[in-house]
């Protein structure tokens, strides 16, 4: 039922919305603009209270506080405009007093060929127009991406309302009375607009923006003031002196609008800033504050109190552009845009261009000083027009230098593009050597040095080392030993010839790439500082990891030339390694084989289903059917032995558990699990190594004891996990065992032991069963090598 009405109902909404526009438009070409309002002195005069920007009143002499005696030849108080809007609008001819008492008969030019100005052209007809066309633009792209979402079509109606407001102004600037209706009826709605979008927006992330109530007790009072104000327009029911009044509820409707907006938004934002829409309401809390604040602080609060418009609406007005950019991301986008990088140059920019917008309209006012009269409202409009504009260029600026100064100006921008380089030839750097020969490579390529060397700097027996005798290496040296207790790894040091960068330490050695004075007898400027800064901790990274891994080399080989046992931390490496090693394995078998398996069966099921095949063919195809089914279940066995799943989340009791499940439906003889509860959890590493070791004990059990019961314990006891298997099977004599480990896989759960520093002991007689009991420390005593590093930092986790 809703998609009918909606095919009725659009062409209908369209069809009324461009006969408006036509209206208006030949309403704004036909009509002059005169932008004089009036105010009633305490005689019955009218006065002049101020004048629009653009308006013919300005070009033909009229000025603020100017008596308008006559309109049309009959008295102004007579005129219906004067009366009913407190405008002369629409008028051919006035005749105007000015406070030198001088009269003067002002006659306008109405119809096709009237005195419009270019500058009433382009504030009146083309900055609206292009607004339109623009909110009808995204509207009409939102209406094809999205034309069954309520949201978009909410957000739809209300770019609409938008730009038909936005347009129909100039309309009631000539006292149209559409163009009154409009900006009386339809602009009130547009707060209420936004809140319903937003509730349909929040619907499908489960938040509700604003209740029906709020909805309905908004729409029911502004509706009140919209009625009165449509009343005063086409009626003559309500009276002049109610107009006042009306008017200044109708502001506050405007003003209250918008508080509630914010309100709501400011709300939402402290009730969800510490959760996933915290980007989300600080975007459109942001938008609505820089869209409606102009207007609502320059044009709609001082004429609810009583002044002058600051700036024009047609200036302030533009800033509501940027709802439909933003509003239109949010809904078409999966993404937001980065909010605090944006405020951040807001700030930066706005404090930025303070100072020179208010300095620029100082000077102007001293300028402008007895040669002109200009109020403070002027000198506001001055400052705020320079200090906007200032800001405006600003972010302008950063996006030239963003795009287009790299390609004008190569040279300045060739650092960005050295560091790239710089990072792709460090990725294949094996040894120091080969790091030192491609840093010296990139800084002869881009400065014009005279040279660069590589020094030693030895702290502990105060010495530089790979310097020569002359007086500039030998001041140097002695410069170096002076500030070694300072100097730090990535940092630039200033040399007395030249400059220093840190770019790696061993113990009390620090290495040093000393860069001599320019060629061209410059300072390095700021660009050049940074970018050799960078280069330094670029190579001091890639310097550490190249001594770690030197490091770990040599331990292992090393280990390898012992002939004692193997080191507990090598073979915790190694036990990584593979465990590593089989979450790649498994991942791959459930990304491409089993996934494979499964689009296999079920084209073969769909085939089954969608034609008709003979009982013969049935039956082999339901075997292969079922076929297809024990592979996909055997390779999912496989990944679960490989990696189960969800191993690194669950507590070590969960994963005995689970592995002992899995167990009970294969296996023939039962198991009876007695954990007790663990005061402190264990690490990853831990939880796999007892998993692994529950799990080869009781495929040994299955394989060779012939056991018909299995009993496993668990806890912890004085700072130990405490492990033991039970079995009542067949056992082995105790000296048949070590020649059993190999096959049986018990020297693979000896190692493992072994690797977390426990302790393991086998207790078997034939006939007796199998029992294993497994000590293991809590927390284990890793040994450091020579260089100070803790051999655990080689592990892979």
């Amino acid at each position: 039922m809703f998609r009918p009405t909606l095919r009725i109902s659009a062409p209908l909404f369209l069809i009324t919305f461009l006969v408006i526009l036509l209206y208006l438009t030949l309403t704004i070409i036909k009509e002059p603009f005169i932008g004089v309002e009036l105010v009633q002195g305490s005689k019955g005069d009218y006065f002049v209270k101020a004048l629009e920007p653009a308006g013919q009143a300005i070009s033909k002499g009229i000025l603020v506080g100017d008596k308008i005696i006559s309109v049309n030849d009959a008295p102004a108080g007579q005129y219906s405009n004067v009366k009913k809007f407190f405008s002369i609008e629409k008028s051919d001819s006035v005749l105007v007093e000015h406070s030198n008492r001088e009269q003067q008969l002002i006659e306008f030019n109405r119809g096709w060929y009237g005195d419009h100005s270019s500058w009433e052209w382009f504030i009146q007809l083309y900055i609206p127009l292009i607004s339109l066309i623009l909110f009808a633009g995204f509207s009409s792209f939102l209406y094809s991406k999205r034309k069954n979402d309520s949201a978009a079509l909410m957000l739809m109606l209300f770019f609409a309302t938008i730009g038909l407001c936005y347009y129909s102004s100039a309309a009631s600037y000539r006292s149209d009375p559409v163009g009154f209706s409009i900006i009386y009826f339809v602009l009130p709605s547009v707060p209420i607009i936004f809140l319903q979008f937003m509730n349909q927006y929040m619907k499908r992330y489960n938040v509700v923006f604003i209740s029906k109530a709020g909805l309905i007790g908004m729409l029911s009072t502004f509706g009140a003031v919209e009625l009165g104000m449509l009343l005063y327009v086409w009626t003559d029911l309500v009276s002049n002196s109610a107009f006042v009044y009306i008017r200044m509820l109708y502001y506050g409707t405007l003003l209250i609008g918008n508080f509630i907006c914010i309100y709501q938004l400011v709300r939402k934002f402290l009730q969800y800033r510490k959760t996933k829409f915290n980007s989300l309401f600080k975007i459109t809390l942001v938008s609505h504050i820089v869209a409606f604040t102009p207007f609502t602080a320059m044009n709609l609060l001082p004429l609810f109190i009583g002044g002058g418009q600051i700036l024009p609406a047609a200036f302030t007005s533009l800033f509501l552009f940027v709802l439909p950019i933003v509003y239109f991301y949010l809904l078409t986008s999966n993404q937001l845009f980065d909010i605090d990088f944006i405020l951040t140059r807001f700030k930066y920019y706005t404090l930025l261009s303070a100072l020179p917008a208010l300095l620029l309209t100082l000077a102007i006012i001293g300028v402008l000083n007895g040669k002109a009269d200009v109020s403070w409202i002027g000198y506001i409009q001055i400052f705020l027009t320079t200090y906007v504009v200032m800001t405006l260029f600003l972010y302008v600026k950063e996006q030239i230098d963003h795009k287009f100064r790299p390609k004008l100006f190569k040279a300045m921008y060739s650092y960005q593009d050295s560091l790239d380089r710089f990072s792709r030839k460090v990725a294949t750097v094996m040894k120091r050597a080969d790091l030192e020969a491609v840093l010296k490579q990139e800084i002869s390529d881009l400065l014009p040095v005279n040279r660069i060397d590589f020094v030693l700097v030895d702290q502990a027996d105060g010495s530089v080392h790979k310097l020569g005798e002359s007086d500039e290496e030998k001041g140097t040296s002695l410069f170096l030993l002076q500030v070694a207790e300072s100097l730090q790894v990535g940092e630039m040091v200033e040399l007395p010839h030249g400059i220093g960068l840190v770019i790696g330490r061993q113990r009390s050695k620090y290495h040093v790439v000393w860069i001599g004075s320019k060629t061209n007898h410059t300072r390095f400027n700021s660009d050049e500082l940074r970018w050799l800064k960078t280069l330094a901790n670029y190579s001091s990274i890639v310097f550490e990891n190249l001594y770690l891994i030197e490091g770990l080399i040599e331990d292992l080989e090393s280990e390898v030339r012992k002939e004692q046992t193997t080191a507990p931390w090598v073979l915790r490496l190694l036990f990584c390694l593979s465990e590593n090693e089989r979450r790649k394995l498994a991942a791959d078998l459930h990304d491409s084989a089993l996934q494979d398996q499964l689009i296999w069966y079920r084209k073969l099921e769909g085939l089954m289903n969608d034609y008709p095949i003979s009982d013969n063919l049935s039956d082999e195809l339901n075997e292969i059917k079922e076929g297809l089914l024990d592979v996909i279940h055997q390779i999912r066995e496989t990944c679960n032995e490989l990696w189960p799943p969800l191993l690194k989340e669950m507590g070590v009791i969960e994963a005995v558990e689970s592995i002992v499940e899995h167990s009970q439906m294969r296996d023939n003889f039962a198991v009876d699990f007695r954990p007790k509860p663990f005061a402190h959890p264990l690490n990853e590493e831990q939880i796999t190594a007892i998993y692994r070791i529950v799990q080869e004990l009781l495929r040994n059990a299955a394989k060779h004891a012939q056991a018909n019961r299995v009993t496993l314990e668990l806890e912890q006891r004085k700072g130990k996990i405490y492990f033991r298997y039970k079995d009542d099977g067949i056992g082995m004599d105790v000296d048949y065992m070590k020649a059993s480990f190999e096959h049986m896989g018990l020297s693979g759960i000896k190692e493992r032991v072994a690797s977390l520093e426990g302790e393991i002991t086998f207790r078997s007689k034939r006939g007796s069963g199998l029992e294993v009991v497994i000590n293991l420390p809590e927390t284990m005593t890793t040994g450091r090598s020579e260089r100070g590093l803790l051999r655990d930092s080689y592990l892979i986790s």
